[in-house]
């Protein structure tokens, strides 16, 4: 990753394509506000809690700690979270080569990210496997690419990990090491950057991708994010890091 915003996407829809081994985390504000303890949710009906939540924040603390060589970190820019910005980037362990933008597939380069995401999953040739709220419309993804697998996560990810955390790992470790070179698609708040670090441990011979709010207006059949609309400030912003 060179940390510019263009280049970095172009860069990671080669890596869908042509690696058999990628991991993309991506921790925002949200995360962020987890990471120092502060009660945080948004509009997906996930909600962490101060001083109550621990084991969660514990966990996801845990997963911005890995520094292996194709384990990439998408933290908040500069220009939109200065704050949390310089926050992440003294938590991060990854070398900057493994960093980039949290709004790496949003903002300015969503145009993009609609145009090519769907031909680079099927010009790899890889099976996908989707982790995102039990009330997602699969089937309208697998009109645009071979998805062979769902994962659900019912409720409030961050209290369905705390209460179900033991019998999610064994899951995980399943689907982590009887699949291989296989893309795994996260759109599961906060609790993907957790899922995908767990899964890495197990095999990281497959790809696990936080793609967050990207495919709502398919998966949910609405734009909940503003640069889900075109023309909005948000979807002509090119973040800068």
């Amino acid at each position: 990753m060179k940390q510019l915003f263009r280049e970095d996407l172009d860069e990671l829809l080669r890596l869908i394509i042509e690696s058999d081994s990628l991991a993309l985390a991506r921790f925002a504000d949200g995360e962020a506000s987890i990471l120092k303890n502060m009660t945080v949710g948004n509009k997906d009906g996930w909600l962490y809690k101060k001083d109550k939540n621990i084991i969660f924040r514990r966990d996801l603390r845990r997963s911005l700690l890995c520094s292996d060589e194709n384990y990439i970190y998408g933290l908040s820019c500069s220009c939109c979270d200065i704050n949390n910005h310089e926050f992440l980037m003294s938590e991060v362990k990854a070398p900057i080569k493994n960093l980039t933008f949290s709004n790496i597939w949003v903002n300015s380069n969503f145009s993009i990210f609609n145009e090519h995401f769907f031909s680079a999953l099927r010009q790899s040739g890889k099976k996908i496997i989707l982790v995102s709220g039990k009330k997602a419309r699969v089937d309208g993804l697998i009109q645009h690419v071979p998805v062979i697998d769902f994962i659900p996560i019912p409720g409030n990810c961050v209290v369905y990990w705390e209460k179900y955390r033991d019998w999610i790992r064994g899951l995980l470790d399943l689907k982590a090491t009887t699949n291989r070179n296989t893309i795994f698609l996260f759109a599961a708040g906060p609790l993907s950057e957790v899922l995908i670090y767990e899964m890495w441990q197990a095999n990281p011979r497959n790809l696990y991708i936080d793609i967050g709010s990207t495919l709502d207006p398919l998966l949910f059949r609405r734009k909940s994010r503003c640069y889900h609309t075109e023309g909005h400030a948000f979807s002509q912003r090119t973040c800068i890091w």
